[in-house]
């Protein structure tokens, strides 16, 4: 197993994933954002959830605050309205996001993979069951593992390695969970890691996360970049 699939099997009570495996999963935290959020209270409603399970380890968006519907459900409930993004709020609350697994809603969730987060993106009706119940069901994707090594050249930056990749792989890796390391990250900074993490969302992968020591298993494809042959 890799870093990926070992965590998953931790947060699903099981000793080994594989890819293919359907598995119940409890994320250390959900967070509800987006405008999807009032799809969630009523599919919660709908399905006539009474209470949610864990409040502390769910976060909603202050975004929408100024809907009567989102901040009444939120109080009702013990839920934490936040007024920042959640990269920040975990920074702020000096909470590690390495290895953390984090449902959402919103495909903006997946930006927390350059920091070493494991995001996954569900329905606003799983949200609404996750709530309830405190997981939710997902299938083991293959993983990808991409490893960017070199010196970068000019004004290399992580905006740059995103668009690169974009290039690469358009729409090949849909589905597929991904992992990117390599020495390339010694050059890259916190906003560097931001903008290159946009490369999980915008290519459509099931899940992404940076790991600058690579994927710690087995996966089942490896791609190799040289960081200086990337044309700025």
């Amino acid at each position: 197993m890799n870093i990926f699939e070992k965590r998953l099997a931790e947060l699903a009570n099981l000793p080994s994933v594989t890819p293919g495996d359907q598995i119940n999963v409890i994320p250390d935290f959900l967070f509800v954002s987006g405008q999807n959020s009032l799809n969630v209270i009523k599919a919660f409603n709908r399905q006539v959830y009474k209470n949610v399970k864990n409040p502390a380890k769910i976060l909603f968006s202050n975004g929408d605050a100024e809907d009567e519907v989102i901040r009444k459900f939120c109080l009702g409930k013990g839920i934490r309205l936040i007024d920042c993004g959640l990269a920040q709020y975990f920074r702020s609350e000096n909470i590690p996001l390495n290895g953390m697994l984090i449902a959402g809603i919103d495909e903006d969730i997946k930006c927390l993979g350059g920091r070493g987060a494991i995001p996954i993106v569900i329905s606003p009706d799983s949200m609404a069951a996750c709530l309830a119940s405190g997981s939710f069901s997902m299938f083991i994707p293959e993983m990808t593992y991409i490893e960017i090594n070199g010196a970068l050249t000019g004004k290399g930056n992580g905006k740059m390695l995103c668009t690169h990749l974009l290039d690469i792989f358009e729409d090949s890796l849909i589905g597929n969970a991904v992992v990117i390391g390599g020495t390339v990250f010694e050059q890259l900074n916190e906003e560097d890691l931001k903008d290159l993490s946009y490369f999980f969302q915008l290519s459509g992968t099931a899940a992404g996360m940076c790991s600058p020591d690579g994927p710690l298993g087995q996966v089942e494809s490896v791609i190799k970049i040289k960081s200086e042959t990337i044309m700025i």
